[in-house]
């Protein structure tokens, strides 16, 4: 794609995300915003709502497809989107984690992105520390639940979990909290929303 498009697509993005989609649309543009509600929506991809934490971070969309969730910069991207289910968070989870991609993580001192969408509508970001301690013990507790001699041939644990209360003691940077948090209250746990709404 060249650059002309990705910035079209990014505007579309962010319209669709933070809900400042334009009100008279012909049928062309109905269309995409159609398809980006199904695509911020689609539970087995998270693609657009890393890119749209991205764009409301100051950083472009990722083009890896392995490794950090941007190109030059050692970050995780963790999006949740509210579907009318379990509420948000801040929660998120490594996949296939082991002792030797914690100990990297550490090593190259990785920025965690917390997202929370409500049915595709960015709600907030957040940004903190990896390597803060009480981010790091949950993390540890469970490698060493799974994994208690260390790394094994074929062996991961498959969901290293955590949410907001592993790290609500850290040094936490509100990148951006919807300007109708309120409306979005019954989406999140009472304890995430009265950090958001401080």
């Amino acid at each position: 794609m060249n650059k002309k498009t990705i910035d079209i697509l990014k505007e579309y993005k962010l319209n669709y995300t933070l809900d400042t989609i334009p009100d008279n649309l012909d049928k062309k543009d109905s269309i995409i915003y159609d398809l980006l509600h199904e695509t911020f929506n689609d539970s087995n991809s998270s693609k657009f709502r890393e890119d749209a934490t991205n764009f409301i971070s100051g950083r472009e969309a990722s083009e890896g497809k392995h490794g950090y969730d941007v190109d030059d910069e050692n970050i995780e991207i963790k999006p949740k989107n509210f579907s009318g289910k379990s509420k948000l968070n801040c929660g998120g989870q490594f996949t296939d984690f082991t002792w030797s991609r914690h100990s990297k993580y550490q090593k190259d001192e990785v920025l965690m992105s917390v997202s929370g969408f409500n049915n595709g509508k960015l709600v907030y970001v957040l940004e903190f520390d990896y390597n803060h301690p009480t981010f790091i013990k949950r993390i540890e507790d469970q490698l060493s639940r799974l994994l208690p001699n260390g790394d094994e041939p074929n062996r991961y644990v498959r969901s290293a979990s955590f949410s907001y209360i592993h790290f609500e003691d850290s040094d936490i940077k509100k990148v951006y909290v919807s300007p109708n948090l309120e409306s979005h209250k019954h989406t999140m746990t009472r304890k995430l929303y009265e950090f958001l709404n401080d």
